[in-house]
């Protein structure tokens, strides 16, 4: 059931290249990302990390859901496997201020956790929010429920939620993005940071170079307390 992600991009791409002139104006707005290396020789390595995105932007409302697979295998032997969901909701009361709710799973194979999850909500406050240019802040309450792989413990505890969302677009058909979130809790603390870069090939198609970072206070026995990705992705936008 969890691999069916990495078919969504395959899936829905050619009905979107359809719609795609029709939705050009629509409020609604999204991407499918995917991107494959294969290397032999001494060693066969093989990943692919797929990622699929939609949100809608109106007047009174925001909203927004992902959804992400990475799988890696190394002499045909699993050394990555994740999967990624969020989904988000904005309630805007003026240009600047708004409310939001978040609710993020993750299912990481080797993380030493069976998964994690979080529910927040707080407030809002757009510094910039220009056509060019976003940066947001937000803060607010939050709770944690984890389920470790051993004995398949549970942890769950209230934390505060801190994140910074910010987007450039340099120029046309170039974007920058940084995303830094903490989930601060009194057993464990987790930071975030998503820094990227995309380059516009033609009307919908770009490339995207990511680098995500993710750093826990306490981890599992026998794992690492960070994690960091780099990817390069082919992106379809609608």
């Amino acid at each position: 059931m969890r691999r069916s992600l990495l078919l969504i991009p395959a899936l829905i791409m050619p009905v979107l290249s359809v719609q795609a002139e029709e939705k050009a104006n629509s409020p609604w707005k999204g991407s499918a990302e995917l991107g494959s290396i294969r290397t032999t020789g001494n060693t066969d390595t093989s990943s692919v990390n797929a990622k699929f995105g939609a949100g809608y932007k109106g007047e009174v409302w925001n909203s927004g859901f992902k959804v992400e697979a990475l799988t890696s295998k190394e002499d045909d032997i699993t050394s990555k496997e994740k999967y990624n969901a969020a989904i988000k909701f904005d309630r805007n009361f003026s240009k600047h201020h708004y409310l939001t709710l978040l609710a993020e799973y993750e299912d990481d194979r080797f993380s030493g956790f069976e998964y994690q999850s979080t529910i927040s909500a707080g407030y809002g406050y757009r510094a910039i929010n220009e056509q060019e240019m976003e940066l947001d802040f937000e803060i607010g309450p939050g709770y944690r429920y984890d389920r470790l792989n051993e004995g398949g413990e549970e942890v769950d505890e209230t934390v505060l939620r801190l994140a910074m969302n910010f987007a450039w677009t340099i120029r046309e058909g170039v974007e920058f993005i940084e995303l830094l979130s903490m989930d601060d809790g009194a057993d464990n603390t987790i930071w975030k940071s998503e820094t990227g870069l995309k380059s516009q090939i033609n009307g919908s198609l770009a490339t995207k170079l990511t680098y995500k970072v993710k750093k826990q206070s306490e981890v599992p026995e026998g794992t690492e307390d960070t994690d960091t990705e780099f990817g390069v992705t082919l992106v379809y936008s609608f």
